[in-house]
């Protein structure tokens, strides 16, 4: 081995790129203090040059056979498999489906197709031909014998058969839904948070409109009473029980339910949710509930008992270690890295231990999980029902929480000591730490994606859409070591064409369309490989411009794979954005450099306004004698949402705070506690704004289009 070789020589040989340049154009190179951070949180000794030097031996050496192999669903393909052989080896096959059908296949004695040589031994390449398959999961078990040489057994991997793109169903073109938070909703039933009654609402409203969809931000268990943003959960497999429409649950009937009703009546009032009261108040309910269910069903075996016991069994260890995180977090507070150390590995004995002696509350969070799933389930079928022919939409967050439950349940395959987060750029000029880390692209295959197909699955769960966060972060992530500014980060290469696969494959099994985050500098090559997969491009207007000139593009050159809206829960409302609301947000909380930058934002929101009305008279959506407005309008609200259904792209979003005419985003990117992400309500009931006459006139925007049913 070169005595010359560095950390970065295997900092390249795990994905870490060596440069990047900047949304300026600035090139930055990885440091070598970067690049041993990165080494460190994927589990290497970054610290001894020769561990360094072992470790690049070993990924080096020729594998046997990859961990996971990736081949497309009824196309022949070949299998390369690596042995200390350099004559005619006989290669022995197990191919084994999801459902336990096994294929013996027998190769050789066949000769190599290529020779190599690693450290002085002597290796032979061999091509083993399968035949198509359908579709799937397989496992591979591999066994081979040299001439005159003892069989070697114990070879396994991950074969995945995939389609060749997700699911994009021709009845879905020139659909068109309302999207929302659900946690922001008002209503005259909920407990201060919307909740799954409340999202009822919107898919019968939504769907009376002639819409196909209703679509919320993630579900996912976020960590209260404290943690509030849906976009740093604790586990992304689970979802948030806060959001159950408690009145509907049979034991709620066994309870001192008026008590709870009149206790949750003040936490509807106020301006913005009171996450720790609402979070109380169910929890508490809910307690109360599950000892019922205990006593006259699980304990009876009832068949709502064992509705309850086949969810268990068909999630398996994944919700007992989730379940058992829960209950350990009440014992213990925070996160897992805070807990005693016996308890901060799930293979410990002590946390059989605990898990033993705390079994009713274990089966309490699980229990949770499943009213979840069933009310979920519920809804989705009623907006089937109804003719919606998405019905839900979901969206993933791009990762979890360093002390959350996916973390601790899954804790080999997350890095530790770094961030995922973005390099400076004009959004966030200091650049941005995201507060959870990135998963090891090499653990994720020598895990066989256990834990990324599991996500994938669960949040296709019960939904027509899904809005993957961060598209970018199936091809890179941008790594951010502990004690470091984001400008000292780097990008980490991750295995894009395996994870594409399994969304495909997850994708038509679900039968779900795919929406890929695509925004910002992706690149080509990101953008071209996610439309070979027919994932739809998530394009917005206020970026949909014919760069470098400012103008707005046309609708017509939209393209036909993609989500369109006007906004996001990151950036202004249309009704702010016109106001120069956020702009002024962001000044009172010193988001500006400097008092030129933000003259800068005013005078190009200025421009901005202009090029709409421009636009939009040039399409004949708006009079050529219209004025333009100080205050958004809704005439002209509704003329921008007719741009995009005039658009050929297959979905179209109209957002709820835009319908109703707020100001405020939801979530102001860069802050914490100066602002209130995540907490604001609607202004109107979900009872008064499904019957004030907009949405009617919304239906005639998307049926003047040819949207809609």
């Amino acid at each position: 081995m070169d005595e010359g070789l560095t950390e970065k020589d295997l900092a390249l040989r795990m994905g870490v790129v060596p440069e990047y340049y900047d949304i300026w154009g600035r090139k930055h190179e990885v440091t070598a203090g970067t690049n041993r951070a990165i080494l460190k949180a994927m589990g290497f000794d970054a610290d001894d040059e020769e561990s360094l030097r072992a470790a690049l031996r070993e990924c080096q050496r020729p594998k046997v056979i990859e961990p996971v192999i990736v081949a497309n669903e009824g196309s022949a393909f070949e299998v390369r498999v690596n042995l200390p052989c350099t004559g005619k080896a006989a290669i022995s096959m197990r191919v084994t489906d999801e459902y336990g059908n096994e294929e013996a296949l027998q190769s050789g004695p066949a000769a190599p197709s290529e020779l190599m040589n690693f450290e002085g031994r002597d290796f032979g390449g061999y091509l083993i031909s399968l035949n198509g398959r359908k579709a799937g999961y397989y496992g591979i078990s591999l066994s081979y014998e040299c001439a005159a040489g003892a069989e070697k057994k114990g070879h396994e991997s991950l074969l995945i058969v995939a389609p060749g793109a997700c699911f994009t169903p021709e009845d879905y073109k020139r659909t068109w839904g309302v999207t929302f938070p659900l946690y922001s909703l008002r209503s005259g039933g909920n407990w201060g948070i919307g909740d799954l009654r409340d999202l009822g609402q919107m898919v019968d409203w939504v769907s009376s409109l002639g819409g196909d969809f209703a679509g919320v931000l993630p579900l996912h268990s976020i960590g209260l009473p404290s943690g509030k943003s849906p976009y740093s959960p604790l586990s992304r497999l689970y979802r948030s029980f806060i959001y159950l429409d408690l009145e509907s649950i049979p034991e709620f009937q066994d309870i001192d339910g008026k008590n709870f009703i009149t206790q949750a009546a003040s936490f509807r009032e106020g301006q913005f949710v009171d996450y720790e009261g609402v979070h109380a108040l169910k929890l508490k309910a809910l307690g109360e509930m599950f000892a019922v269910f205990c006593k006259e069903q699980y304990l009876k075996s009832t068949t709502r008992a064992a509705a309850f016991r086949d969810y268990m069994a068909a999630e398996g260890q994944s919700l007992l270690d989730y379940a058992t995180y829960m209950a350990l977090s009440e014992a213990h507070g925070g996160g897992w890295t805070d807990w005693p150390e016996q308890y901060r590995d799930p293979e410990n004995p002590e946390v059989a231990g605990f898990r033993e002696g705390h079994q009713e509350k274990v089966l309490f969070h699980a229990w949770l999980q499943w009213l979840m799933d069933e009310e979920l389930g519920a809804l989705s079928k009623r907006a089937r029902e109804k003719g919606m022919r998405a019905g839900l939409y979901f969206d993933l967050a791009v990762g979890a929480l360093a002390g959350g439950a996916d973390a601790w349940g899954f804790k080999d395959v997350f890095a530790k000591g770094v961030d995922a987060g973005a390099p400076p750029d004009d959004f966030s000029l200091d650049g941005q730490k995201w507060g959870f880390p990135p998963l090891i692209p090499g653990k994720m295959r020598e895990t066989g994606y256990r834990l990324f197909i599991k996500t994938i699955r669960k949040n296709l769960e019960h939904g027509g859409v899904l809005r993957i966060d961060h598209a970018l972060g199936l091809f890179r992530m941008f790594w951010v070591p502990e004690g470091m500014s984001p400008a000292d980060g780097a990008y980490v290469k991750y295995p894009a064409e395996e994870m594409l696969a399994i969304i495909a494959l997850e994708s038509t099994r679900s039968g779900a369309v795919i929406v890929a985050e695509d925004l910002g500098t992706v690149g080509e090559e990101v953008r071209a490989a996610l439309l070979n997969r027919k994932m739809l491009s998530y394009r917005l207007f206020y970026y949909e411009r014919q760069y470098p000139s400012p103008e707005f593009v046309p609708p017509g050159d939209y393209p036909e794979l993609a989500f369109c809206a006007v906004t996001t829960h990151d950036l202004p409302t249309v009704h702010g954005y016109w106001s120069g609301k956020d702009i002024e947000s962001k000044k009172a909380l010193a988001r500006y450099p400097s008092e030129e930058a933000y003259e800068k934002d005013i005078e190009t929101r200025r421009k901005d306004r202009g090029l709409i009305i421009s636009t939009l008279k040039k399409e004949g959506l708006i009079a050529d004698n219209y004025q333009m407005p100080s205050l958004m309008d809704e005439e002209l609200m509704l003329a921008i949402h007719r741009y995009l259904a005039r658009t050929p792209a297959m979905l179209v979003s109209a957002s709820l705070d835009d319908l109703l005419g707020l100001e405020e985003q939801q979530n102001m990117p860069g802050t914490t506690n100066q602002y209130p992400n995540w907490m604001r309500k609607t202004p109107l009931p979900v009872e008064e704004f499904t019957k004030n006459g907009l949405g009617q006139r919304l239906t005639g925007v998307f049926r003047g289009e040819g949207r809609g049913r």
